[in-house]
Formats: C-alpha cells, sequence, structure tokens
C-alpha cells in the first residue's frame, strides 16, 4: 500500500536532509515570494509569455522536455514554486555528497542554494526557472554519483549530459562540486593521493564522456531537424581550434571571479565585505588545520589538495576555455555558490582542540552565513521592486506608442510591423547591485529587435496587451526598407512623424539602427 512505502521511504530520509530541504523551502518563500506573487516580466518574459522552448540551435535541446511539464506558460507561481522545489531537493543531494551530520550545516546549505542571486536571475526568466532549477538538480546529482563510495559512472555522465542540455552553464555546478568532494576527502577524510588522483581521472573520464554525449544528441537533432547553432554567445564556434584563446580565457576567469565576490566600484557594501570575510576566514582555518595535522609531512597529499584548489577559480569559469569571448552574466554563475560551501562545511570539520576555540568558529559561521543569506535576500526582493518599476514604466510607454500607431493615418489595415532603433536606456539587461542580477534593469524593458534568436520585444507586447496581431519585419526586408528615403528622413520617438505606414509595414523608429 502507498502508506506503508511512504513510511518505509520515511525511515531512509534523514533529519538533516529533512532540515535542509525545509529551510530552502522557507528561505525560498522569503527571498522570492514578491517575484512569485506578481507579474514582473522582463524583456523576454515578453517574447517567451508562451513558448514551446524549441532551443536546439541555442544547444539547449532538453530544456522543452523539462519545461512541458508544468506548460509552455509563463507561471510566475507555479514556475517558481517548481525552482525553490528543485534547489531544495538539490540542497538535499549536496548534504548527502558531502556527508552532512548536522541540522546547522544543513540548513544553512539550504539557505545558500535556493538564495544564491544566481537564482534570482533565474526567477526573472520565469518561463524557463522551472527548467533552470531542474538542470540544477541534475548537476548535482551528477556529482554527488561521479563521487560516491560506490561511484555510477556512466549514470553520472548521464545526468551531466541532460543538465548541460537544458542550460550549458550548469556544467560548472558539477566540477565544482566534484572539486570540493576530492579537497573534503583528501582532507578532512584522509583519503590518501593516490585513491584521489584515481577517482580524479575516473570522474574526469566520465565527466568527458557525458560532455561528447551532450555533442553527439546535438549534431543528430541538428541533422534530424536541419536545423543550425546561432551566433549567440559564441555557440557557432564552439569546438572550432581557432577559437582557443587561452590568454583570453584566463582573463576572462580573473574577471569574473573578482567582479562576483569583491566588486567595490559602486563603493562599500554588505555583500562584497562578507566575502572578504568569508574568505579570509575558510583561507585561514583551512591553512590551520593542515599545520595542526602536519599534512606538511605528506607531500603527496598537500600537493593533491592544492592542485584541486588551485582548479576551484578554473572550474566555475570553465565556459571561458569552451569560449573566450562568452557574456559570463549571473545567470550563467551558479558554480559560484560553490565556494561558500567550504565556508559552511567548517561548522562540522576541523575540530578545534580548544573547545572555546570550537564555539567561537561555530558561532561565526553561524552568524556569518545569516548575515550572507539576509543580503541575497535583501538583494533579491530589491531586484524585484526595481523589476516592476521597469515593466510599469514600460507598460506606460507601450500604451503612449501603441496610441500613436492608432492615430496614424493609413495603419489600419497593417499587418507587419518595423522597429528601428529602441527607447533610450533600454539596452542594459542587468541591474548593479553588487553583484549584477541579470535578467532586470532600472530602464525599459522594451528592448530592441534581437534578430539572432528572431525575437521583437516590442512587436511581442503590442500582441499581447493591446490586443494587436502584427508580424515583425527583419532580415533583408527590414535593411530594404530602412534604407530608403522615408524612414532615413523620418524623426525619432517621440517626435511627431516617428511612426508611419507603408503599404501594408508600421513603421516605429524608435532610435538609430
Amino acid at each position: 500500500m502507498p502508506e506503508k512505502i511512504f513510511k518505509k521511504l520515511n525511515l531512509y530520509i534523514l533529519p538533516q536532509w529533512k532540515a535542509c530541504f525545509f529551510a530552502a523551502l522557507i528561505a525560498g518563500f522569503i527571498a522570492h515570494f514578491y517575484k512569485i506573487t506578481n507579474w514582473l516580466p522582463n524583456w523576454d518574459s515578453l517574447v517567451f509569455r508562451y513558448d514551446a522552448q524549441k532551443m536546439l540551435s541555442l544547444g539547449r535541446w532538453f530544456l522543452p522536455v523539462v519545461c512541458s511539464v508544468s506548460s509552455f506558460y509563463d507561471l510566475p507561481f507555479l514556475n517558481g514554486l517548481i525552482a525553490i522545489i528543485f534547489h531544495g531537493l538539490g540542497g538535499v543531494f549536496i548534504c548527502k555528497l558531502l556527508n552532512i551530520k548536522k541540522n546547522t550545516t544543513a540548513i544553512l546549505t539550504g539557505f545558500l542554494v535556493v538564495t544564491f542571486p544566481t537564482v534570482t536571475s533565474v526567477m526573472m526568466y520565469n518561463y524557463v526557472a522551472d527548467g533552470y532549477s531542474i538542470a540544477f538538480f541534475l548537476s548535482v546529482l551528477s556529482a554527488y554519483f561521479l563521487t560516491a563510495k560506490k561511484p555510477r559512472y556512466i549514470l553520472g555522465a548521464v545526468l551531466l549530459t541532460l543538465a548541460i542540455g537544458i542550460y550549458q552553464a550548469y556544467m560548472t555546478v558539477t566540477v565544482m562540486l566534484i572539486l570540493l568532494k576530492l579537497i573534503d576527502d583528501s582532507l578532512f577524510q584522509g583519503e590518501p593521493a593516490g585513491r584521489i588522483l584515481k577517482k580524479t581521472l575516473l570522474i574526469f573520464c566520465s565527466g568527458l564522456g557525458g560532455v561528447a554525449l551532450y555533442g553527439v544528441i546535438l549534431k543528430i537533432l541538428l541533422a534530424c531537424f536541419s536545423s543550425s547553432l546561432l551566433e549567440y554567445q559564441g555557440l557557432s564556434s564552439v569546438g572550432s581550434v581557432s577559437n582557443i584563446d587561452i590568454m583570453s580565457s584566463l582573463y576572462l576567469i580573473k574577471h569574473t571571479f573578482l567582479d562576483c565576490f569583491f566588486d567595490f566600484s559602486n563603493g562599500f557594501n554588505v555583500y562584497a565585505f562578507m566575502n572578504i570575510f568569508i574568505f579570509v576566514f575558510t583561507l585561514f582555518h583551512y591553512v590551520k588545520y593542515i599545520i595542526a595535522n602536519r599534512l606538511s609531512k605528506k607531500p603527496k597529499e598537500l600537493a593533491v589538495i592544492f592542485i584541486m584548489a588551485l582548479l576551484l577559480v578554473f572550474g566555475a569559469g570553465a565556459l571561458a576555455f569552451v569560449n573566450p569571448y562568452v557574456d559570463y552574466h549571473n545567470l550563467m554563475l551558479m558554480g559560484y555558490s560553490v565556494f561558500y560551501l567550504f565556508f559552511l562545511i567548517l561548522y562540522e570539520r576541523g575540530k578545534e582542540k580548544n573547545k572555546k576555540h570550537e564555539i567561537i568558529k561555530c558561532w561565526a559561521i553561524l552568524l556569518s552565513a545569516v548575515i550572507l543569506v539576509s543580503n541575497f535576500t535583501v538583494i533579491a526582493n530589491v531586484s524585484y521592486h526595481k523589476a516592476q518599476l521597469a515593466y510599469e514604466k514600460s507598460y506606460g510607454a507601450l500604451v503612449r506608442i501603441a496610441d500613436r500607431i492608432e492615430n496614424t493615418p493609413g495603419t489600419e489595415g497593417c499587418d507587419r510591423l518595423l522597429v528601428l532603433g529602441a527607447l533610450e536606456n533600454s539596452e542594459s539587461y542587468s541591474v548593479n547591485l553588487t553583484p549584477d542580477i541579470t535578467g532586470i534593469t532600472d530602464g525599459y524593458i522594451l528592448r530592441a529587435d534581437d534578430e539572432t534568436v528572431g525575437q521583437s520585444v516590442l512587436c511581442s507586447a503590442l500582441n499581447d496587451y493591446c490586443d494587436k496581431n502584427y508580424d515583425f519585419l527583419y532580415g533583408e526586408e527590414k535593411k530594404a526598407l530602412a534604407s530608403t528615403d522615408l524612414v532615413r528622413t523620418m524623426p525619432e520617438w517621440p517626435l511627431d512623424g516617428c511612426i508611419a505606414a507603408y503599404e501594408n509595414v508600421i513603421i516605429i523608429k524608435l532610435g538609430d539602427e
């Protein structure tokens, strides 16, 4: 009977796993309640309010499969709830992967994985928030099975393939968790260097197999659907030998790491200050443990730990080696959350011989983590507040544009739309709150047409919000019409004459192309 099965399953669920999951639910609701109970779209939401997420041309061939579970609508509450749940489940398997014993550590882990700024960015792309959260969960599962006591290398590789097939950036979560686990096993569990190196080799081969499987599936699907990769974030040139630029990759990794954690460009801020404290605190206690346990007399083990630690920065920025010119924005930085796990697990690792010192250490970790997560929560809510203002401002502009169209002679029978340029202050796709939160702007969300991915934000918004039925004009037709004297002499928005009708096309000149 189902009741007996549930009762038996409950016996295998450890208290710290429950603590982690329910902590993630509570923290997730506090941090993201503003977003999941309001319609706060960004520019992509206006285009993908309902979309089947056929992102094969972006390499995300598994995305439509996982997004279909909650429908293809941008549903703030349902998608947001799914995102919180799967991040919580990911936190549970992180606890399992690291063999976390204490409820406090588990609770802090749950807090971290659901409030980290990348999750706020994911929530702003709510139409894929469910899919991306599943990608996070699969990437954690992959790391777990690849590093388990009895590793399941094939299963781990397949899970990595699926995670990358949803969104390629989640590969870094798997890489970072594997490095964390190997360092933890070597330093605190006393595993010899030879065993760690053997594990590393087997895991590397499995991970490489997972990435290769992703590439094979992608090529087969592209061939089957007669499609090709778009020129988006350098996707079409990935894998090309000419695209390898080690110095550019290293430059990108360095600046992404520093900007992610230590950005004081806008003055003093709690986020960067707490990061300095946490990194210094963590490094101090790890070095202290190495000295106290005389690991310097074990040069092989010490060398392995040092190399793994050095690889962390490169693991978090692994995509820079795939494409050194990628725009490494906050939506792609979930792997960086693993740096905080080194700090959190000190709550139950590296016991101090002096009891008072142990008490001080644990209280410092607890209070610092609470302050950090509270700051993440503030960042999330400020982000959503800014998103609401940007939406309302853009909605006002949209109504004005629709009104001007209706009052322009000759537009009655037009069914196509040509948009030239964009509203001033509509280019930014991140708001600088330290860190930058991708998916939010202080300006307008009515952005310029993006022909690379075939979308017109203004056209979609007019159709949905103003009951229009326009097709947007782009490509060679757009170039031909834009070069005519009529368009060249048109003034820019909001001057009289910035909207005109030509045959069956409505021309809107918002700015320079």
